[in-house]
């Protein structure tokens, strides 16, 4: 196994995108109770401060200094109390590219006193047994400038940190003896050239979805490395949310325990306990089947049963769950499909049981609020980014949001208004099959205590 493997060199590259940064943070936690403890730690930007951390070596210190962490702390700007919707959001950006403008970059001074307050001893990391490496742009040369520790002169390892760190236009460039620098994550996100050049045994390399293109060093394919990131979005890079840095610190170390098969954690996008698997898989197709054989389903029934319907189905399915999906694993896909749809937050680790009671809790609340009035966009408890708030709008359309598609069904199958023989099935079935698919499910985690269809 990758993280109990013993007497290798190890290294851990910690990837660039601001505020996602707490992702990486979650990771840490993970990977020391797996046992698996860096020779070599490189990072770019956020990853290069992470990586200071790392190396001091106090994992709960850095996840509590994270959940503190507000958008004011590191860029002086001030969000707004609430951003509850895409209004507030297009407000709060707008308000932000102002004072850029307006000042000809924010001032690195906030992200230096963090820097100065929580990477505060430089001789500690110096002392430590493990190699670090930086990454930031020569903006004069517009080049890639790599540094090591040892290369950095003592008492000047901060100024390397906010060089690496200062994303401008949003920041200032950053100074070092009258050359300023850039953030290193434009030209050099992911530094897996750093640690490779150090020659490890095995890599953990950290993706958090920031703004470059990766490229591929070929010397990767001869270490033994894991690639550790997560389906899901992590925000904005540049607003910092309490609510979202939980979020993504929980993602963190789920991602990487289930990367690690460890037997407590199973799922894709989310998290489960795999307690009760095998009784819900079981329970699921025997569910599948009643229904299908049932005489109010005929029409459905020849439908499915036609094994060219199936694979369209499947395929179906399979795009929307990124992942290739077979009998095996049609359980999770359509269990994991209802809850993206229905917003659950991927936060925890569920009991299966739990989290088909947080569905049928969204699809009640949803069913109760529509009787009043249309469905409005998710109201999330955390800072949507723009591509976030661009689905949620989408998601008010009738007729091709899958949250409302799947709710009418939903209702139609409740109030025994339609039947699966009414006509009107012929084409949901063949345009939206997804939603048909959801509505059955949600039909079923209904029923359960009740008996079959």
């Amino acid at each position: 196994m990758f993280f109990q493997k013993e007497n290798v060199r190890r290294a851990i590259v910690f990837g660039g995108g601001g505020a996602r940064g707490a992702f990486e943070i979650g990771v840490w936690k993970a990977l020391d109770e797996l046992g698996y403890h860096a020779d070599i730690v490189t990072g770019t930007s956020v990853g290069a401060l992470n990586g200071a951390l790392y190396i001091l070596g106090n994992q709960a210190e850095a996840e509590e200094m994270w959940k503190e962490i507000e958008t004011n702390d590191v860029l002086g700007f001030e969000l707004p109390i609430e951003v509850a919707n895409f209004g507030d959001y297009r407000k709060t950006v707008s308000d932000f590219i102002v004072k850029i403008v307006k000042e000809k970059g924010l001032s690195t001074k906030p992200l230096e006193e963090m820097v100065i307050k929580y990477v505060d001893d430089e001789h500690e990391i110096r002392s430590k047994d493990i190699i670090f490496g930086l990454s930031t742009i020569n903006f004069k040369t517009m080049r890639v400038e790599n540094y090591y520790l040892e290369d950095i002169e003592k008492g000047r390892l901060k100024d390397y940190l906010l060089a690496s760190a200062a994303i401008y236009p949003v920041m200032e460039k950053y100074y070092i003896d009258e050359v300023p620098y850039i953030d290193g994550g434009y030209r050099n996100n992911i530094p897996i050239d750093l640690a490779l050049k150090k020659n490890p045994d095995q890599m953990v390399v950290v993706d958090i979805h920031g703004p470059s293109i990766f490229r591929h060093d070929q010397r990767i394919d001869d270490v033994e490395y894991e690639w550790i990131k997560t389906n899901w979005p992590l925000g904005d890079m540049l607003l910092f949310d309490k609510q979202r840095t939980e979020i993504n610190v929980s993602l963190g170390y789920m991602e990487t325990m289930k990367l690690a098969k460890a037997a407590e954690y199973m799922g894709y996008w989310y998290t489960f306990d795999p307690d009760q698997y095998t009784k819900e898989n079981k329970e699921f197709y025997i569910v599948l089947h009643q229904l299908l054989i049932s005489q109010q389903s005929n029409r459905l029934f020849k439908h499915i049963d036609k094994e060219g319907y199936q694979q369209e189905l499947l395929k179906e399915l399979s795009k929307k769950w990124k992942k290739v999906v077979n009998k095996e694993n049609l359980m999770w896909a359509v269990l994991e499909l209802t809850g993206k749809t229905f917003k659950i937050t991927p936060d925890k680790r569920y009991a299966i049981n739990e989290f088909q009671e947080a569905i049928k809790n969204r699809v009640t609340e949803l069913m109760e609020a529509e009787k009043t009035e249309p469905i409005k966009a998710f109201e999330s408890s955390y800072i949507l980014s723009r591509k976030e708030w661009s689905k949620e709008l989408f998601e008010e359309l009738p007729l091709i949001s899958n949250r409302r598609m799947t709710l009418q069904i939903m209702k139609w199958l409740t109030d025994d208004s339609i039947t699966w023989d009414h006509p009107l099935f012929n084409i949901i079935i063949k345009a939206k099959p997804l939603p048909m698919i959801l509505a059955l499910y949600c039909k079923y985690l209904f029923s359960k205590e009740e008996g079959f269809f």
